[in-house]
């Protein structure tokens, strides 16, 4: 087939040099050839251009738009105008009316992973060890007590009674603000210990984010997770909690932001 295309170039050619030669009466005859000749070309690579596969045109054809400052698009309610700015697809002035780009991430999962970190399981232990250690000394007081108790009981005028009873209400006293300590302790300890995870998360993302480009992450529980079984309460608020019905894996992020803490976290399943 290219050689009956070159034919036809050829032939088309001759044809063409002619045709000048008549139209251009006496113009100079070198000028007529060169006119003829680069028409020639032109008609040339056209035919050879339809002698590549479909697939080859089509490639040959793709190619990029512009440069161009912004593209204008007509509606019914008027223009609209599409731009770059700061690196983002715009549609008005206004820094909200912008494309960003955005990722999911399974906060739940990787703050799970990462508070049974040996970091914080040992904060949590000695924090139980030192009630543990507490609550001994307690436990012994209050044996003691017991047995003050039982000799008054059996003796109701004994003179230490007013001291014994004194004493148990110190007790009690005491192992009240103990218990509220404790409490407490707890709690600051699982504040502090979920508002620095919750921090290394964040520094994590911010990573993660920046290397692949993402402007929102967005906390979510994958639509396909199990509910737990539970009360009407927790069963709908494990559902209001999923913030997309359906969603696309290849914005889940979740696996980046685990290897990028050397975090190990099984899928639920």
């Amino acid at each position: 087939m290219s050689r009956a295309i070159e034919r036809a170039a050829v032939e088309i050619a001759v044809r063409h040099r002619a045709f000048y030669s008549r139209s251009l009466g006496r113009m100079r005859t070198t000028a007529a050839i060169v006119a003829a000749s680069v028409l020639s070309s032109s008609v040339t690579a056209f035919l050879l251009r339809l002698d590549q596969p479909a697939g080859a045109n089509a490639a040959a054809g793709m190619a990029d738009l512009g440069p161009a400052d912004a593209l204008v698009l007509n509606g019914k309610d008027g223009t609209l105008t599409v731009a770059n700015r700061s690196g983002r697809v715009s549609w008005a002035d206004d820094a909200t009316a912008r494309s960003h780009s955005v990722g999911t991430l399974h906060v739940g999962r990787i703050m799970s992973a990462l508070l049974q970190s040996d970091t914080y399981v040992k904060e949590r232990e000695q924090l139980a060890e030192s009630h543990e250690t507490r609550g001994k000394e307690f436990e012994a007081r209050y044996r003691g007590l017991v047995d003050k108790a039982r000799n008054i009981d059996n003796d109701e005028q004994a003179p230490e009674g007013p001291a014994v009873r004194a004493e148990i209400e110190t007790f009690q006293a005491e192992y009240a603000a103990w218990q509220e300590a404790l409490q407490s302790e707890a709690e600051a300890l699982q504040s502090r210990q979920y508002q620095d995870a919750y921090t290394r998360l964040r520094d994590a993302v911010d990573v993660v984010a920046d290397r692949r480009k993402i402007d929102l992450v967005m906390r979510f529980i994958p639509p396909a997770d199990k509910i737990r079984a539970g009360d009407q309460e927790a069963i709908v608020q494990q559902m209001v909690s999923r913030t997309f019905v359906r969603v696309p894996e290849s914005i889940d992020i979740t696996e980046d932001i685990l290897r990028e803490m050397n975090l190990t976290a099984p899928k639920e399943e």
